[in-house]
């Protein structure tokens, strides 16, 4: 999967961009506060249409400006080529064009680029609270699989409607047959919501392998990785769809009495977390920021291998500000898995001293300035 064109209109301080990137190693060299990070954001909104920086999407449009724009021509090898567009308004729904059919359900245009992104907040995925590491799980997991996209969305409709139904029984507003409709959004709960825990373990069991694999690279064979997911609903050893489906089921119906008294959902996908294990200690607690942004660093390169896995190509991969904190050695380690990776791929820094010549040859380097961005070798 390869980027040839992509341009910018009103997004983020880019007024107008075109670039044809790469197909292999983009270097995108500036100062900070120049649009670096935005150039590596817009690309990862196109794989997902979620940024993980703006709080709400209209913060993405350029100061004083009415909507904005991300367009780009991507090459795939397993199906056929794109021309997709992003388009976020004041006034208007966010939508996406592909290949000229506009899609109003941000759904229908999830996965169709793939792309991994290392950026600062992913340090949080390691270090951060639960809702950090449930988020990677939904926008990583969706990017490969349409079922999850509509399970989470539905999920999230449903528990919105129950907890509204519960804290109205809290409140003593709920009307007659309250209890036979909450018995009704609690099928609704387990048959969805089991989907999401299916679908989250069996990313992470082979993701828990190859992401030890790598971070035994990038550590020296110093650290051991293992991932493993923490449901807050009781399953046994051997699980399938079924059986979580009646866990889920068998649990509301013994916590269902507390959730009334407190008005919201105590037990499901919304509350579980997976735990980072470094040599049997929490990744949350272990070592420097420089073996946490190992740690992360592991995870993304797993995930762009398992997306090749699952996709059948290798997806894009987004690097922003990935060589602070790492020493010389993990530093070549990392250029070593990025030229062999077989992702196009974009890397931002502030310098190319870091980077040897043989690196430099082989590579575009764009120099951004100001929200403009101009090829320098």
């Amino acid at each position: 999967m390869q980027i040839i064109l992509l341009q910018l209109t009103n997004f983020r301080n880019y007024q107008i961009l075109n670039i044809e990137p790469s197909a292999a190693l983009n270097i995108i060299v500036g100062e900070n506060a120049q649009g670096k990070s935005n150039l590596l954001e817009s690309i990862y909104l196109l794989a997902t249409t979620k940024s993980l920086r703006a709080a709400k999407d209209t913060d993405l449009i350029r100061h004083e400006m009415g909507r904005c724009k991300i367009s780009a021509k991507v090459v795939r090898h397993v199906d056929i080529d794109l021309d997709m567009q992003l388009l976020i308004s004041h006034s208007e729904k966010k939508c996406a064009i592909i290949n000229s059919v506009k899609h109003s359900k941000m759904a229908d245009a999830v996965g169709k680029v793939n792309a991994v992104l290392f950026d600062s907040s992913a340090l949080e995925i390691v270090r951060g609270e639960p809702s950090a590491r449930r988020k990677f799980l939904d926008l990583e997991i969706s990017q490969t699989s349409p079922r999850y996209v509509h399970a989470l969305a539905a999920y999230r409709k449903t528990l919105e409607q129950r907890n509204h139904l519960l804290k109205s029984i809290k409140e003593r507003k709920a009307g007659m047959g309250a209890m036979e409709t909450l018995a009704q959004w609690n099928s609704q709960l387990a048959r969805f919501g089991s989907q999401l825990i299916d679908g989250r373990i069996r990313f992470l069991q082979r993701l828990s392998e190859l992401a030890g694999e790598m971070n035994l690279l990038l550590s020296d064979r110093r650290d051991r990785l293992e991932l493993k997911y923490r449901p807050s609903v009781s399953l046994s050893d051997s699980f399938d769809l079924e059986s979580i489906e009646q866990s889920f089921l068998e649990h509301i119906g013994r916590i269902q009495y507390e959730e009334t008294l407190r008005g919201s959902t105590l037990v499901g996908p919304q509350r579980d977390d997976m735990t980072i294990l470094v040599n049997g200690e929490d990744g949350r607690f272990f070592g420097s920021q420089g073996q946490q942004r190992t740690i992360t660093l592991s995870l993304k390169f797993a995930e762009r291998q398992l997306i090749e896995e699952l996709m059948g190509e290798p997806p894009i991969l987004l690097l922003d500000d990935v060589l602070s904190d790492l020493d010389d050695i993990r530093s070549a380690r990392l250029y070593d898995l990025i030229s062999k990776s077989g992702s196009q791929t974009f890397l931002s820094c502030t310098s190319v001293r870091s980077f040897s010549g043989d690196i430099l040859q082989s590579a575009s380097v764009w120099k951004v300035t100001k929200g403009e961005a101009a090829l320098t070798r």
